[in-house]
């Protein structure tokens, strides 16, 4: 995988991309009034027909029908009629891995922007998860943003992530190598924690270890060592913070069960050699006891599979053994977080993973996914998640509904967060 030159060509398309949250600069205030939706205010709810929103510095102040809502005098006004109102989205799986992105601190912060409009709030992402990439350049992006330096959704990180000893995967290493990057893997317990200690402190927002990495060659998949692995999840929750997990096949994934991972980055329907994953129900048991959430990421699966030149019969059926693991885990009351691996892949169009997550999942799954599943798993369900008053003001307008097609998720007119509009359909 020719992961590095992927990235450099996204960058110099993003190179010419102006930043554009709305024709009206005073869409960019926080006190907002959003009238005549139809509003989704939680996954599980009915929905509330012609519906307003008024926010007030950043938080939702009031919710209901516009014949009970009085919409306050001299408010900047969205007209939503014929639109569908949700809470922001959040996509648990992306990489922060431009070279924009990697220079954060330095960076052009419209070059920044724009990356971070093309690729997350044009599809209504108010929060995301980088799940690797640098922890100084991670955090230096997360500041420019918090400050209003740079217009882009708020971003959580686990940073650097953690690969077993002679285990950087084949496909990151001339990204590694191209941009100096400090090595990823560590041989021992005791400097597997102190590293992610270390991490931690400085301000990241979790810790992710490949308990399987894809080295090629005779070895394929080498598994990160338990006692290792086990370390960097402890640190992790000593500090409060949750620990991902990339498996690759099943050893790696029952590395992650042992280490008590609390985040499963991908599923693993194929294994060496192409054989079933086989996600048994006793499987399944033990990934639920750990409380261990999933992202199905099933694009990525798809993309990688032709690009390695598998036939139509070789990636349908891959995709279907994905899809069946999602299904099966979510059937058995497994947490499903929507990610897409965004930042790896430069497919930044959401429609094809809701395409393929509708086989398995319904609308109001799909909803829960991007909404109220995440804000849970990652502690933030008291005030992101749902349209209530008194949360956060992260919102996303959809031009059709996903009660009819679930591909309307990315069909998206505005992104609000924090009660400020990100993104508008006019940046088209």
């Amino acid at each position: 995988m020719k992961k590095i030159s992927r990235l450099l060509a996204v960058a110099v398309v993003l190179l010419g991309f102006t930043i554009h949250v709305s024709a009206d600069e005073g869409l960019q205030t926080n006190d907002l009034a959003i009238v005549g939706a139809r509003i989704y205010t939680a996954p599980d709810a009915e929905p509330i027909e012609d519906g307003v929103v008024v926010i007030r510095g950043g938080k939702i102040a009031k919710v209901g029908t516009r014949k009970k809502v009085k919409i306050p005098r001299g408010i900047q006004v969205i007209n939503a009629e014929g639109n569908i109102l949700t809470a922001g989205f959040w996509n648990s799986h992306v990489h922060l891995l431009s070279p924009a992105q990697l220079g954060a601190a330095n960076a052009k912060p419209e070059i920044l922007s724009g990356e971070l409009q093309a690729m997350l709030t044009q599809w209504g992402f108010t929060t995301v998860f980088d799940v690797a990439s640098s922890t100084k350049s991670a955090l230096a992006l997360q500041r420019r943003i918090a400050s209003g330096e740079v217009v882009g959704p708020n971003i959580l990180t686990v940073g650097d992530a953690f690969y077993p000893k002679d285990g950087t995967p084949i496909y990151v290493r001339d990204l590694y190598a191209t941009n100096g990057l400090a090595s990823g893997e560590v041989a021992t317990p005791e400097e597997a924690s102190a590293r992610a200690v270390r991490q931690l402190e400085a301000g990241t927002n979790g810790v992710k270890i490949f308990a399987g990495s894809i080295v090629g060659g005779a070895i394929g998949v080498l598994p990160m060592r338990v006692d290792i692995a086990k370390a960097i999840v402890d640190a992790a929750h000593q500090h409060g913070k949750l620990a991902f997990a990339h498996p690759s096949n099943m050893a790696g994934l029952k590395v992650a069960i042992e280490a008590n991972v609390d985040v499963l980055a991908h599923p693993t329907a194929m294994d060496g050699g192409g054989a079933p994953g086989d996600w048994s129900p006793e499987l399944i048991a033990r990934m639920r006891s750990n409380n261990m959430a999933l992202i199905p990421t099933l694009s990525l699966f798809e993309i990688e599979i032709n690009r390695s030149g598998g036939n139509s019969e070789v990636v349908s059926k891959a995709l279907d053994m994905l899809a069946n693991e999602v299904r099966l885990y979510s059937g058995a009351g497994g947490q499903i977080l929507f990610g897409t691996d965004v930042g790896y892949t430069d497919l930044y169009d959401t429609t094809r993973e809701y395409q393929l997550l509708s086989k398995v999942l319904s609308w109001r799954q799909l909803l829960a996914s991007l909404t109220t599943a995440p804000a849970e798993k990652f502690g933030f369900a008291a005030h992101k998640g749902k349209i209530m008053k008194g949360m956060d003001a992260d919102l996303v307008l959809l031009a059709d509904d996903p009660e009819k097609d679930s591909t309307a998720f990315a069909n998206v007119k505005y992104t609000i967060r924090d009660g400020r509009v990100i993104w508008t359909d006019t940046a088209k």
